[in-house]
């Protein structure tokens, strides 16, 4: 029988391999936590550098924003938990919802479509805010479900194509609120704005985090839109973008049309091209500085969306060109200019120090004069012909005067723009931007609540 000496020692022993083993048990935590650190932050990943940029908001607009009730955290929060969250959609953000009325005979509605862009968007933001976890989600999502076959990514899916129905409770459904195209596709067609879109979101990812298969992946991208060439579209036979005699003038521009025989608007036609507002000139600026084998094409992409200016007058841009027709500057018999698609055209050649002066001014005097922005406007005299508010188009304009260092075409817009955000405690919409939609309705978007996550930051 061991002496009670001998048990003493034999305690403190243990004792001491007991401390040894806790401190090296702690050392080992202590290890893998920065090495998992390391290894999530991309510091030992060599980074090339993308040359991005990055537009600030001055003092002087920061100044106006703090001014007013705008709560940044608090829109973005409400627009994914309305849109997302509520719905049972998570990761995607759907297209809208519909806000419910007073009385029960005006239900809430939800939208049944998801754009893809807003995707980007929605990706964009959590790259920009450093929620890598989130960010991953996204983009595993948009490569599983949202990409065809050839690298581009679809313009739209239905919710249900995405989450199966069987598992959210879905509020009431109505076309009456939806994109009259998403309506008509059969098959939903893939979208050259959002996969350059995509390729800037990307970019944005590897500056923060790194990458080598990232960096290989955004070099596979950047191939395929640079050599992809036209793209087939579809527009209903009502809506027919109509090409214009070149070379552009105002003469030109009021060249008679034939009569065409009268089209089912129901059907869908087909049409090749490259639609002009979804070429991210600025993201493929970068891929042409990262791969300088791909700078002529970006110039001559350069050079063709500049050409799609319509007239000194009237400095919107076309809709799209081809080879075959040259620029197709407006859609239907009665020649409608899309305002939201010409202002992203205004956009990316700003960003890249290309956009002219005319129709930098023309957005300012329709802002500075009218105080509104709508859908489309008339091809020969510039007057608005739909009734219709452009809502996304504020948001454009606002990151434009960001671009430019404009505090006055800011501070103008961002109050114009602040008339549709929510502040009554009651709402649902509460520190959202909403529209106005029809029957007096208010409907929450993705589009322009992600658009200023990105630009009041």
């Amino acid at each position: 029988m061991p002496s009670l000496t001998a048990v003493k020692y034999t305690n403190k022993k243990i004792k001491k391999y007991m401390k040894i083993g806790g401190i090296a048990l702690g050392a080992i935590a202590v290890i893998t936590a920065a090495v998992l650190f390391v290894t999530k932050s991309g510091i030992l990943n060599k980074k090339v550098d993308t040359d991005g940029k990055d537009f600030r908001m001055t003092s002087a607009m920061n100044s106006v924003v703090s001014g007013t009730e705008f709560h940044k955290g608090y829109m973005f929060s409400r627009t994914t938990k309305l849109l997302s969250e509520d719905r049972a959609m998570e990761p995607f953000v759907l297209s809208w919802y519909l806000i419910p009325g007073t009385t029960r005979s005006v239900p809430e509605m939800e939208s049944s479509y998801v754009d893809t862009l807003d995707q980007v968007l929605l990706l964009e933001s959590y790259i920009l805010e450093g929620k890598r976890s989130k960010a991953d989600a996204m983009i595993k999502s948009i490569d599983n479900s949202l990409t065809d076959e050839s690298g581009f990514l679809f313009s739209f899916k239905r919710a249900d194509d995405l989450i199966s129905p069987d598992s959210r409770t879905k509020t009431q459904l109505s076309d009456l609120y939806e994109d009259p195209l998403y309506i008509r596709y059969s098959e939903p067609p893939v979208s050259l704005a959002a996969t350059t879109r995509y390729l800037r979101a990307l970019l944005n990812y590897y500056d923060k985090w790194g990458g080598s298969s990232l960096f290989s992946r955004i070099k596979e991208l950047s191939g395929k839109i640079f050599s992809s060439g036209e793209q087939t579209t579809y527009r209903p036979a009502d809506q027919l973008a109509m090409p214009t005699p070149e070379p552009v003038t105002e003469k030109s521009l009021i060249t008679p049309i034939p009569e065409q025989p009268e089209e089912d608007p129901e059907k869908m036609v087909a049409l090749s091209g490259i639609e002009l507002g979804g070429v991210d000139l600025e993201a493929l600026r970068r891929a042409a500085v990262l791969w300088p084998e791909y700078k002529e094409k970006y110039e001559s992409l350069v050079e063709m969306v500049k050409g799609g200016k319509i007239s000194q007058d009237l400095p919107l841009y076309a809709w799209m060109y081809s080879e075959e027709s040259g620029y197709m500057y407006y859609t239907g018999s009665s020649g409608e200019v899309d305002l939201v698609s010409s202002l992203r055209v205004m956009v990316y050649l700003a960003e890249i120090g290309q956009l002219d002066k005319e129709g930098y001014a023309w957005v300012s005097q329709q802002i500075y004069n009218a105080g509104v922005l709508y859908e489309s406007y008339d091809v020969i005299s510039g007057y608005a012909l739909s009734e219709k508010e452009a809502y996304e188009a504020y948001p454009l304009v606002l990151y434009l005067a960001l671009i430019k260092g404009d505090e006055d075409l800011f501070s103008v817009t961002y109050n114009v723009m602040m008339r549709n955000y929510a502040t009554l405690s009651t709402s649902t919409a509460l520190y959202a931007f909403f529209r106005d939609v029809e029957d007096s309705r208010i409907a929450v978007y993705a589009r322009e609540n992600l658009l200023m996550e990105l630009i009041l930051r």
